[in-house]
Parts: C-alpha cells; structure tokens; sequence
C-alpha cells in the first residue's frame, strides 16, 4: 500500500521499480512492461484465449475473436500492478493498459471495423459503490481511445450479486457466473467488443457472452489485459 500511496502523490515513477519514467513511459517504464510476459504477436494471443476457453466450454462457445495483451502468473509484476488497479484506487492504469493494447492490436494491422461498441464486464452495483469504479470499464475506456469505438456500458448488466473468482475452482467459477448478467434492448444487431481484465477459465466471459447473444447481440469479439498462464 505505501507504493501506491506514494504514486499517487509522485506519478511519474514506475509503479512496480520506482525509477523515474521518461517523457514517452506512463505508469510503468518499459523494463517492467517488458517482465509482463507480452504475447509477441495479437494471432498467438488469440490461439491462446480459444484454447482455454475451448478446453473448459468446449467449441460450441461461439465468439468472433479474442485479444489478450499479457500471460498472467502468480507474484509477478503483472499481478501487483492489476492487484493495484482493481483494488487500491489506481484506476488510471485501466485506462493505461486499454489505450497500450489497443494501439498493440493496431499496430500488428486487425481490422476492428467491424465492431459497433465495447462492453466492459460489469460489476453488481454494490460491489461497484464499494470500489467506487469498474476496472473493466477503464480498460474499455482506453481501448476506446484508440480504436475510435464508443464505450457503452449500459448494455450489460449483472442482475445477482456473485462472490470473487478467486480461489474457485473452473466448475465453481462456471456456476457462479451462470445467469448473473442481462443484456439490455439497445444490444440487438450489434458486434460486440466484450471486455475484462483476466481471463481465467473464461466463466464470467462466457456467461456475459451468452447473456449478450441472448439479447440479440449479433456478435462478440474478446478482449482482455491478460490470460492466466498454464503452469
């Protein structure tokens, strides 16, 4: 908590090493960045997400594409810095990483013209008053500024309340996200950039996914800062 504290009153150093950032750096300098374990190209990222949501949800999971920046390990680097996103205040790096990975998925040349919108993953509404931001929704935010698509968040919600993924199992994550969201009218015919931080098993994608198609979406890309690493 003490270097999150003292980021916030001294942005301009590293979240993770301290050191001073450059002009062109934010948040993290690019040593660190470097230690997140990027995938090195937006197609293997893809083959990655498909894998593991195939291997819990099987092939019948239909979703157009799927983008990741990061493989996510256990007390690393990338693990501090999300934890700090999520639930020490420092939402900016939502909006950091968004902006950072959209530019990546740019830059390797997708063609993100088919999209009409981005989604971010909800939170219920008192865990939301109780963090008072959605992490999700500042990743989305980001992404948005760089791929030039409107945010709009209203055209998901989760109508339950359900406990932290953590720490569950991949059947105990299916059942808890089974039926907790609710697609709203204004998603009908629309190709939908879904959006999260961490995709585990992907129970909470595929539970938002299948709420989303169920409202009409037309269809839904993935989209998320990184994926928990096989190890």
């Amino acid at each position: 908590m003490r270097e999150q504290l003292l980021h916030l009153l001294f942005p301009h150093v590293c979240l993770v090493c301290n050191k001073l950032l450059l002009p062109e750096e934010e948040q993290c300098c690019q040593v660190c960045l470097d230690e997140f374990d990027p995938f090195s190209t937006v197609a293997q990222a893809e083959r990655e997400v498909r894998s593991t949501i195939f291997a819990h949800f099987g092939e019948h999971f239909p979703f157009e594409h799927a983008w990741c920046r990061y493989q996510f390990h256990k007390q690393s680097p990338l693990q501090q810095v999300l934890h700090s996103m999520k639930y020490e205040g420092l939402f900016t790096l939502g909006t950091m990483f968004g902006r950072q990975f959209g530019r990546w998925m740019l830059a390797d040349g997708i063609d993100v013209s088919a999209i009409d919108c981005i989604v971010p993953i909800p939170l219920h509404r008192l865990k939301k008053i109780e963090r008072t931001y959605n992490q999700s929704e500042k990743i989305a935010e980001g992404l948005s500024q760089s791929l030039k698509k409107p945010v709009h968040s209203s055209l998901l919600e989760r109508k339950r309340f359900t406990v932290s993924q953590t720490g569950l199992s991949a059947a105990e994550r299916a059942e808890n996200a089974a039926g907790a969201f609710q697609a709203t009218n204004g998603v009908r015919h629309q190709h939908v950039l879904l959006v999260d931080d961490v995709v585990t098993t992907g129970a909470t994608m595929a539970a938002a996914a299948e709420a989303l198609r169920k409202g009409g979406a037309k269809s839904v890309s993935l989209a998320a800062i990184a994926l928990a690493a096989k190890e």
